[in-house]
């Protein structure tokens, strides 16, 4: 396990966050709710935030955490301790991609193929998946694992 910089593990576990707010929010909410067949109130009932949030949350630094470990094996040189260097925010969008099809992909093709989910909002959760991810795999390269 190599050290890591835990200040960009913990600003990366922010970044799915923010682009799930935007993502479900003001650009793809409209679209998200209709493909889920459901409104805003019946989202809300029952809702917890502290506890989706708070799990979300944990996951994301789960995640960035594993970004890092990765982007220090793959990229040991490219990527220095603090600043980063010219190509690590390159060094993160390649991690980030790899991450997405070699993980997310799969698992989006198998809810659709298996469990007969709408192949619509496996793509909208792709969309917001590989953005999260390749923003936090950026964050981390570029800061400096």
């Amino acid at each position: 396990m190599h050290d890591v910089n835990l200040i960009a593990v913990l600003v990366a576990g922010i970044v799915p966050m923010i682009v799930g707010m935007l993502w479900y929010g003001p650009l793809f909410g409209k679209r998200w709710l209709a493909l889920m067949e459901t409104t805003r109130e019946e989202i809300q009932e029952g809702f917890n935030p502290m506890k989706t949030y708070g799990i979300s949350f944990l996951l994301s630094l789960v995640t960035a955490f594993i970004l890092a470990q990765l982007i220090a094996d793959i990229a040991p040189g490219d990527v220095s301790s603090l600043g980063g260097s010219g190509g690590s925010a390159m060094v993160g969008v390649h991690v980030g991609l790899m991450a997405l099809v070699a993980f997310v992909l799969p698992v989006a093709h198998q809810g659709v193929t298996f469990e007969g989910r709408k192949a619509g909002l496996a793509w909208l959760n792709v969309g917001y998946n590989g953005v999260a991810l390749i923003g936090q795999a950026v964050v981390i390269a570029a800061w400096g694992v």
